[in-house]
């Protein structure tokens, strides 16, 4: 019985591939009919139809081609600079703001109100800036900053910024028109006030006055930049000099009535720039890499400095001329050492910034080496920062 049945299974799996197809007795079914594909346009064996087969292997791509339309391709950059500008969290002065650096913690940068900065001032400011020859004071804006004659040949052919000058300074506030050097001491009055407000904030903030008498010795510089008519999108990786700093204090608005305050680019702790409003009257405050060292990680930072967005030519009045960038900086001597403030019992909490940038702690709740500001002062100078955080040599 077991031989029978394998030669009726032998016999069928015969007729089955026999190549005839009409044995009825089999179990498993034929093969499928020719399609057009395995009949026509048979490639010829000899080389005298090689004209058959160029003129084939020509229609077949024309018609995936014509079937397949061209990709489009899109900058994901001009996507984002024609996003509308989104508006920070707004923080006052006026009171403790405490609930409100809860929220700016989480982006890097609030807006300011309740500053004391008269709105006039402002304008008066730049209008006077834009007199000083920014050529003549290339090789004193590295000096002011702390570097070498080596620093200043390697840096040969910077174009940003334009001006930089020393607030503490008397001589060369001295040497600035009255409302600029007016304009520039009131924003290091609201810098401190700021960095003041960040230590009354354990939770958020520093945990202790950074400047109290007999710890740190505060250094304010005032960054004066150009920006070109209509330079819309965020400058090129390379282009935005910027400096290690606490906070930043830039002023968005102008107060000549005739214009709109042009929104200013920042770029997150991620390396992406956004586009950010400008309120009525308020100053742009971008938390810098000190902040977020001292507070543990806790604040999240902006990667260098915020940049006006230029109006397009033609756009409105004074349009057609190039802008003057005003930033004030809180900062310190080249000299300091950068370490965090925040106790080691209170590191451990929620809210530090390991989710974006991955920073891990050694089981004490430190996030950060202790480190020279002069060691990160030039890579912060002269680094592409859209590509790598200046900070992160400096993680645990």
């Amino acid at each position: 019985m077991a031989a029978s049945s394998s030669t009726a299974a032998a016999s069928s799996m015969s007729g089955a591939n026999g190549g005839g197809g009409g044995g009825g007795g089999s179990v498993f079914p034929g093969p499928p009919p020719p399609t057009p594909s395995n009949h026509h346009h048979a490639l010829p064996s000899s080389g005298a139809a090689g004209g058959g087969t160029d003129a084939a292997l020509s229609t077949i791509l024309q018609r995936l081609l014509l079937s397949s339309p061209a990709p489009i391709l899109r900058s994901p950059l001009s996507s984002r600079s024609r996003a509308p500008p989104s508006l920070p969290p707004l923080v006052s002065l006026d009171s403790s703001g405490t609930l409100r650096l809860d929220a700016a913690a989480d982006v890097g940068y609030f807006h300011l109100e309740g500053h004391g900065v008269p709105s006039q001032l402002p304008s008066s400011a730049l209008a006077e800036l834009s007199l000083v020859d920014a050529s003549a004071r290339r090789a004193s804006n590295l000096l002011t900053l702390g570097f070498t004659e080596e620093d200043q040949q390697e840096a040969d052919g910077a174009e940003d910024p334009a001006l930089v000058f020393d607030v503490d300074d008397e001589g060369e506030m001295g040497a600035l028109p009255a409302a600029a050097a007016e304009f520039a001491r009131r924003m290091r009055d609201v810098g401190m006030q700021v960095v003041a407000m960040m230590s009354g904030c354990p939770e958020v903030g520093f945990g202790e006055a950074p400047f109290a008498e007999g710890k740190r010795k505060a250094r304010c510089l005032m960054w004066v930049s150009k920006v070109a008519a209509g330079e819309a999108a965020p400058p090129v990786a390379g282009k935005a000099k910027a400096y290690p700093y606490v906070v930043g204090i830039h002023c968005q608005w102008e107060a000549s009535g005739k214009e709109a305050a042009p929104a200013s680019w920042v770029m997150d702790d991620g390396g992406e720039w956004t586009a950010v409003g400008a309120r009525d009257g308020a100053l742009l405050v971008t938390i810098g890499d000190i902040a977020q060292v001292w507070s543990n990680g806790k604040l999240k930072k902006v990667r260098g400095m915020a940049r006006p967005v230029s109006s397009a030519p033609g756009a409105g009045h004074g349009a057609e001329a190039d802008r003057l960038s005003v930033t004030v900086l809180i900062t310190l001597p080249l000299d300091s050492v950068i370490s965090p403030l925040v106790p080691v019992t209170d590191a451990g909490e929620e809210g530090g910034d390991d989710e974006v940038d991955g920073a891990g702690d050694d089981g004490d709740g430190w996030r950060f080496h202790s480190f020279l500001l002069e060691d990160l002062a030039w890579r912060v100078y002269n680094g592409r920062l859209q590509f790598k955080d200046p900070l992160v040599r400096y993680r645990i």
